[in-house]
């Protein structure tokens, strides 16, 4: 069975990448820990990617830019809701990859 590619969003946080999801008691981020995954969670509008932002920050920022955090819309390409790293580098975001490109990036692991 193919996957029919739809859109979807991703949290792009400046100093942390991208957020990547989370475990039951921690989020995991692309440039801190990317908990071995080769691809990353995506939401299927804005209003959902910052609800669950809300959960976890206690709102979303006022001033998102100033807090160095974004969502960047992407092609969803693996099931379950998920961006391969392939559509995370089409979207134009290399620089956010971090672990998910370099395994080990700049850090041990074991965070998540």
């Amino acid at each position: 069975m193919k996957l029919t590619a739809s859109k979807g969003y991703v949290v792009v946080h400046q100093g942390l990448g991208l957020y990547v999801g989370r475990t039951p008691a921690l989020a995991c981020w692309s440039k801190l820990n990317a908990a071995g995954r080769d691809a990353v969670a995506t939401f299927p509008s804005e209003a959902q990617a910052r609800f669950h932002v809300e959960l976890w920050e206690g709102g979303w920022p006022d001033d998102a830019v100033q807090a160095g955090i974004a969502l960047h819309a992407v092609e969803v390409d693996r099931p379950g809701g998920w961006a391969s790293i392939a559509a995370l580098r089409a979207a134009g975001l290399e620089d956010h990859l971090g672990e998910l490109a370099h395994p080990g990036w700049g850090h041990s692991p074991g965070h998540c």
